[in-house]
């Protein structure tokens, strides 16, 4: 059973795949561990998604960066 961390809001990158709609929307998302859920719906045709986001990559990006600046 994955466990609750935090709830928030924040811009996140989406594509609906039934009218092509592109863009930055601002989600409800829960976070579990390092995976971020939630869902969205479309502003341009109102289809509904699910938004899945394991941050676990970004949190690598972030130490290879710092890596590379000399921390």
């Amino acid at each position: 059973m994955m466990q609750f961390e935090d709830s928030y809001l924040d811009d996140r990158a989406v594509y609906c795949d039934q009218c092509h709609f592109e863009g930055e929307l601002l989600l409800s998302l829960v976070a579990y561990a390092t995976v971020e859920i939630g869902e969205w719906e479309c502003p341009s045709c109102n289809a509904f998604h699910d938004y899945q986001n394991d941050t676990v990559w970004d949190m690598a990006d972030q130490a290879y960066d710092r890596m590379k600046e000399g921390w």
